[in-house]
């Protein structure tokens, strides 16, 4: 067997989904004979499509009386001895269904833990699904969730099926980032490391479409970031609360990761929350709901705290047998529009485990809900640090939801129906822990159809990522072959550090009296006293390029993805006092002056303003909500500052006005300083950075006639002009490569153009330094009215401006709309 491809430890089949261990003998016992205790299929329905059922919706009269209830007083807070037996509580379901499951539970008494295990690999007809590629279950548990839903956990619009491109599912296909012009997705994983769910949503958004948030207990339950290989983990970041504990029943934990998260999504909040919240109950599986109570209340809660208005949640629970319980789904139901309650195929039969999933958050009803649900904790703390005996019963009446006979019907019959289900797979397991020889037949089909269902591509998680594979390694930590997989220039490593020409008026002259030189550059401010600088990570490493090679930055500070392509400017943040600077303590901020490669995403064709667009999207998702981040767990963990990602703001030439109102000239020490604002930050700048939006080849005129943009060239006469909308189309638009990468060869063609008059370049820089007044620096840029010496000013550059609109008689400013 080993010598056509099998290993030992993994599993049999095309995709290694079979069992690993081999079939056991069945050992006789007493005077049964050959076949005892065989499973009988037929009780059991292995299907692959599932029917989830909504609940009716509360009606909106009942709603608004419940909430005006909570506003007023805690009367319906009912506070008693507490309880540690489930046996009676049949108000949400019948007597025999209750007391049969619970029998069947005594399963677990008379075997050992490994007994069970072993017996459920073999009894459970969807066990082989195991994880997929992804970390663990929790993300297959998503996936099937998010299917059977109807795509509203992850919001992925399904409709040509076009969401696939981004995860194909044919090995080999090159994915394709459709949500690119679409908003940021937010979502929260609470009480769910080591982060299944987390690197499953990461990967169904594709790219960067996607910032996660993360809470969940320190130590060794911890998020398993590192373990992340179906999409980074840049883009989700973890917090801990004020006690540092990632304690989700702690009153202070809870407030202070509302203020986390409202703070990290621009006080909107997430459009999903997911919690996974379990602990062991060995020996107590009955009184499971019980124990689990003040976490199934923290975890909705939460829920209500960080959701925004119009978002979803989707929570695990276990039995919902008493008050407790079905008075916190109640309650849901008045916060949601929509309430639905599923056991799905990813989770074990054998387990009371279900989910509630929650849609349409109402952000009114939540608010007066979530302040009775946070007085209800803090009475839950008051009495767990008294080693009080009582406990906190019931949410709400249960006349009131009694009187609510739609619900109840609905209630019971999902608790007796998951009752029945339990039961039936808790006798299979003493049945095959009986019979070591049997085993489910249909686990490897029925693998195969769920995934296929569920539109997630049917292969194994990759052991160590590709770093068994040579040419893998050279890749992730090999820059120049990154930038070789998405450059079609060839040039040596050297010629990255060729520069452009310095930036002169002549560039914004032309001897054609309809041309438009100066709309066809774009400028962001420069923090850095060096030019912007090429930064490509790997995955194992990020390079930026200087003094005319690759260095090494630890990627730890500087949190960039692999198969990633920027042209940067590393700037330091100053902070101003009076006339006084001060620099930041903090590391230099990686601004993104342009892009081609964002996590894969090749975006270095599109017109220059759409790739800062979805630079800013990017640097969007990388955003750091806390300035510092925990590295490492244990005894080993450690908090370190790294290096923020922001997108430069970008201008053209005839909003000069707007960018020099976000300047800020300041005296120092006979020097003049000017500092730039972008957003809550203020930079130095010694220097503009211009990058000419169309190829060089072409030149873009303005029609008289029908006042609108449009470009021609020498070099192409048979093609006319040519008018915006078709810009993209004929490839008119620069590329990346275009403006960031000279060769010795793009060097001299751009040289004879020069001679020619054709005075236009890719790129280009416009720079001084701080300097006496007397000098061409800073104040005689400024506030001179004319050209200084030949060299631009912004007052030459707007009479250059002012000039070319004449001749072209441009009666008006409109932006570019083909961009």
């Amino acid at each position: 067997m080993e010598r056509m491809g099998y290993k030992a430890g993994e599993g049999l089949g095309k995709n290694k989904q079979g069992i690993q261990e081999p079939i056991a003998i069945s050992f006789r016992e007493g005077k049964a004979g050959l076949g005892h205790e065989q499973w009988d299929d037929s009780t059991e329905n292995k299907i692959v499509e599932e029917t989830v059922i909504w609940m009716t919706n509360i009606d909106e009269g009942i709603r608004r009386e419940i909430c005006d209830k909570l506003i007023k007083d805690d009367q319906w807070m009912v506070v008693r001895k507490e309880k540690k037996v489930i046996d009676d509580e049949t108000k949400f379901c019948s007597e025999k269904k209750l007391k049969d499951m619970l029998e069947a539970k005594n399963v677990f008494d008379s075997m050992s833990e490994k007994d069970i295990r072993e017996a459920r690999t073999r009894a459970n007809p969807y066990e082989t699904i195991g994880s997929a590629f992804f970390l663990n279950r929790s993300a297959m548990k998503t996936a099937n969730m998010d299917k059977i839903y109807d795509w509203i956990l992850s919001r992925e619009n399904t409709g040509n099926n076009s969401f696939l491109l981004k995860n194909p599912l044919q090995e080999g296909t090159t994915a394709e980032n459709v949500d690119r012009h679409e908003d940021l997705f937010y979502f929260a994983d609470v009480c769910a490391g080591p982060g299944g769910f987390s690197e499953y949503m990461l990967w169904r958004k594709a790219f960067y479409n996607a910032k996660g948030f993360g809470f969940t207990l320190a130590g060794k339950d911890d998020f398993k970031l590192q373990k992340f290989t179906a999409s980074s983990a840049y883009f989700f970041e973890t917090f801990y609360g004020t006690k540092k504990n990632g304690d989700v029943m702690d009153p202070e934990n809870i407030d202070s990761l509302e203020k986390f998260i409202s703070e990290g999504t621009d006080g909107q909040g997430v459009h999903l929350m997911m919690a996974d919240g379990a602990f062991s109950v060995q020996g107590q599986e009955n009184i499971q709901e019980i124990l689990s109570k003040r976490l199934y209340l923290c975890q909705l809660l939460v829920s209500l705290c960080i959701v925004r208005e119009g978002g979803n949640f989707l929570c695990n629970l276990f039995d919902i047998f008493t008050p407790f319980s079905v008075g916190l789904i109640y309650l849901m139901r008045v916060c949601y529009d929509s309430i639905s309650l599923h056991k799905p195929h990813t989770s074990r039969p054998a387990n009371s485990e279900r989910f509630v999933v929650c849609k349409g958050l109402r952000i009114e009803c939540a608010r007066v809900v979530k302040e009775y649900l946070k007085r209800v904790n803090r009475k839950l703390d008051e009495l767990k640090n008294k080693n009080s005996k009582d406990d906190v019963m019931e949410l709400m009446p249960l006349d009131v939801i009694k009187s609510d006979e739609q619900f109840m019907k609905e209630i019971i019959e999902h608790n007796e129906v998951l009752a029945h289900r339990q039961t039936v797979y808790l006798q299979k397991y003493k049945s095959f822990a009986k019979n070591q020889g049997q085993f489910d037949k249909d686990q490897g089909s029925l693998r195969d159809e769920c995934l296929k269902y569920w539109q997630v591509p049917n292969k194994q998680r990759p052991r160590g990522g590709d770093r068994g594979s040579r040419n893998g390694n050279q890749e992730r930590l090999n820059p120049n072959v990154v930038l070789g997989k998405y450059t079609s220039k060839i040039c040596g490593e050297a010629e990255l550090g060729n520069k452009f020409p310095e930036f002169s008026i002549s560039m914004l002259q032309s001897k054609i009296p309809s041309n438009i030189p100066y709309e066809e550059y774009r400028f962001v401010a420069l923090g850095a006293a060096s030019d912007p600088q090429l930064l490509i990570g790997t995955g194992d490493a990020v390079f930026i390029y200087r003094h005319g090679h690759f260095e090494q930055i630890d990627r730890d500070y500087a949190r960039i993805p692999e198969n990633t392509i920027l042209l940067v400017d590393c700037a330091e943040e100053v902070k101003t006092d009076g006339s006084k600077i001060r620099i930041s303590s903090d590391p230099h901020m990686i601004r993104i002056v342009d892009a081609a490669v964002l996590y894969g995403d090749n975006v270095s064709q599109l017109p220059y303003e759409a790739r800062m667009k979805a630079a800013q999207k990017f640097a969007l998702a990388l955003k750091l909500t806390k300035k510092t981040i925990q590295i490492g767990w244990g005894f080993r963990a450690k908090d370190i500052t790294p290096h923020q990602v922001c997108c430069a703001q970008t201008y053209s030439l005839k909003e000069l006005d707007e960018f020099q109102s976000n300047l800020i000239e300041l005296k120092q020490r006979g020097e003049v300083t000017v500092l730039f604002k972008e957003g809550d930050r203020q930079f130095k700048t010694q220097s503009l950075r211009l990058t000419r939006i169309i190829k060089q080849d072409w030149q873009m005129g303005w029609s008289k006639s029908q006042q609108v943009p449009y470009v021609h060239s020498p070099l192409h006469q048979k093609e006319g002009s040519i008018l915006e909308d078709q810009w993209k189309k004929r490839e008119i638009h620069s590329s990346f490569w275009d403006s960031v990468i000279l060769t010795n060869k793009d060097k001299q063609k751009m040289t004879e153009m020069m001679q020619h008059g054709h005075n236009a370049v890719p790129s280009t820089n416009w720079s001084w330094k701080p300097c006496m007044r007397t000098e061409y620096g800073p104040y005689k840029i400024m506030n001179h009215p004319e050209a200084f010496d030949g060299k631009p000013t912004i007052s030459a550059i707007k009479s250059q401006i002012a000039e070319t609109d004449l001749s072209t008689q441009r009666s008006k400013y409109t932006p570019l709309t083909a961009l």
